[in-house]
């Protein structure tokens, strides 16, 4: 992706004058659920993102520390076929995504997600707005002081997901993921929520063939069971990470690494630890940055990446989530000469390098 002041000084006028506006408007009943009277409209939106058929153009932009960086994807998505996910800026072969996956926009998160969204923080609707020229509900997730954690903007008529934004502990949009114009030729009508888990997504077509996080997140949390065969197997990991975020997913399938993944119900920080040194000379288009004392290696992307070594182990932390989240979350992990989590066992990182990236 370009990274270009040019390129920045659009992606940032871009969203700016985005037609989202707040509108007047009448939101449907509160569920009964406790205080989320708004979590509801997000089991619609996960549903919806299965059931519609529709073609767009989504623009993600991330803020960091080296300033935004955006992309571009045209999408398009039937509820028979799943959702191909074209790459406009930069321009990279389409690929068939799962809509609960990072590469889909977060736009179906399981259940299991949506209850720890539920659990941090408190989920209300909050009046209604206009996205590309569509009448939009607006619903928000608010930390326990009251403050913003991330605002969704849901379609009235096909209940679809229309624009995402996370939003840091100083209240700036860390990550935002909107349509720019989207196509609904037929709208289905969205059954009402109901608060259980739905039926197990279908896989995509063309998985990845390389290591990277999982096509879908799963329905629920590992089992006691699973992360008892894991720490059989050698492996020592944290159930939480600072941030509220929560152990969702474990997994060591590819045998020469471990795969964690971390929510908080909003974002999704995913880990991959495997053995081995880092080659420092193949991290080209990468910057060190000192944290804690420690140096890790960050590159720049829509994507949060970061990457280091530490007592004969690779680390590798790829995030939607903002950067004071992910800079907890990193200094959390073990690094040189501290006391890690993880068993050290010291073999080759050959693979490091082809599965950085979660969107191949």
């Amino acid at each position: 992706m370009s990274r270009s002041s040019l390129g920045v000084l659009v992606a940032a006028v871009v969203l700016l004058s985005l037609a989202v506006s707040a509108r007047a408007g009448t939101v449907p009943p509160p569920d009964q659920e406790g205080d989320d009277t708004g979590l509801h409209l997000l089991r619609e939106a996960a549903a919806a993102a299965r059931l519609q058929d529709y073609t767009g153009t989504r623009f993600v932009t991330s803020w960091g520390i080296s300033g935004a960086s955006s992309t571009l994807f045209d999408v398009r998505h039937t509820a028979a076929g799943g959702l191909f996910v074209d790459d406009v800026s930069p321009r990279e072969p389409g690929r068939w995504v799962d809509p609960g996956s990072l590469a889909g926009g977060m736009a179906s998160p399981p259940e299991g997600m949506l209850r720890t969204l539920a659990g941090n923080y408190r989920v209300v609707p909050a009046g209604g707005g206009v996205v590309c020229g569509r009448d939009s509900l607006i619903v928000e997730a608010l930390r326990p002081d009251g403050t913003r954690a991330a605002r969704f903007w849901i379609d009235e008529l096909s209940r679809l997901l229309l624009r995402r934004e996370i939003l840091d502990g100083a209240g700036r949009v860390a990550y935002a993921d909107t349509f720019l114009d989207l196509t609904l030729p037929d709208p289905r009508p969205v059954p009402p929520a109901t608060g259980s888990a739905p039926a197990e997504p279908p896989r995509v077509p063309s998985p990845s063939p390389s290591p990277s996080p999982p096509q879908s997140l799963p329905q629920s949390p590992p089992g006691p069971e699973e992360l008892d065969r894991l720490r059989a197997r050698g492996w020592e990991f944290s159930g939480s990470l600072p941030g509220r975020l929560r152990l969702f997913s474990a997994s060591d399938a590819a045998r020469d690494y471990l795969y964690l993944g971390y929510s908080d119900g909003l974002s999704v920080v995913s880990v991959f630890i495997q053995p081995g040194d880092l080659d420092e000379t193949r991290l080209r288009g990468w910057h060190a940055q000192s944290l804690d004392g420690h140096t890790i290696w960050i590159r720049d992307s829509v994507e949060r990446e970061a990457i280091w070594a530490s007592g004969g182990h690779v680390y590798t932390v790829l995030a939607d989530a903002p950067a004071d989240m992910v800079d907890a979350a990193i200094a959390a992990l073990p690094h040189e000469g501290e006391p890690g989590l993880w068993l050290r066992m010291g073999k080759g990182a050959a693979r490091l390098l082809s599965w950085i990236n979660p969107f191949e």
